[in-house]
């Protein structure tokens, strides 16, 4: 079955279902010691989008190129190939966070992207994830790479690249095939 090539200027799906919960204490773990905290205290434990797709929202977002050189152009726009880095994927959530002292507690908003595995120092940036195309055709190549179609994913769950969204919205007229 055909897609819709995948071209930047198209649209990823988003990821994530949740807006916003307790993080600490919730998915990175108890309720802090020491008291008060900040937003981005380095004792916030950060976990993995997957697991933080429950209680965080990555929405759609325009396919933008990091670097894009191609001498092929579809309907005045680049495809999109196998292995290009697509701009990052940024996220407006936050997450109340909380900790404990002597005569003190307290709880704070605390930014999503602190609260997520990245690479940055082993968290997200506040720019949003890094996501890469892996493309799934056996059959189209475009300059010696595989075309990127509707539906391929933009992550392979490793830190470097752990976005879980795909390709949503490519060309209107240009079909990559299987």
């Amino acid at each position: 079955m055909s897609s819709p090539a995948a071209i930047y200027g198209g649209m990823c799906s988003g990821h994530g279902t949740g807006m916003c919960s307790s993080h600490h204490q919730g998915l990175g773990g108890g309720i802090l010691g020491g008291c008060p905290h900040s937003p981005t205290d380095a004792r916030i434990i950060p976990v993995a989008v997957a697991a933080m797709n429950a209680t965080t929202l990555w929405p759609p977002l325009v396919l933008g190129p990091v670097m894009a050189f191609s001498n092929v152009v579809i309907n005045g726009s680049i495809p999109i190939r196998d292995q290009d880095i697509i701009t990052p994927h940024p996220t407006a959530s936050v997450h109340a966070t909380t900790s404990a002292g002597y005569k003190c507690y307290f709880t704070t908003t605390t930014p999503a992207w602190h609260c997520t595995i990245g690479v940055a120092a082993g968290r997200e940036t506040a720019a949003g994830h890094s996501r890469k195309l892996f493309a799934t055709t056996k059959t189209v190549w475009i300059n010696g790479m595989r075309a990127g179609k509707v539906g391929d994913l933009l992550g392979d769950a490793t830190p470097a690249f752990p976005c879980t969204s795909v390709v949503a919205k490519g060309s209107i007229n240009v079909f990559v095939g299987v």
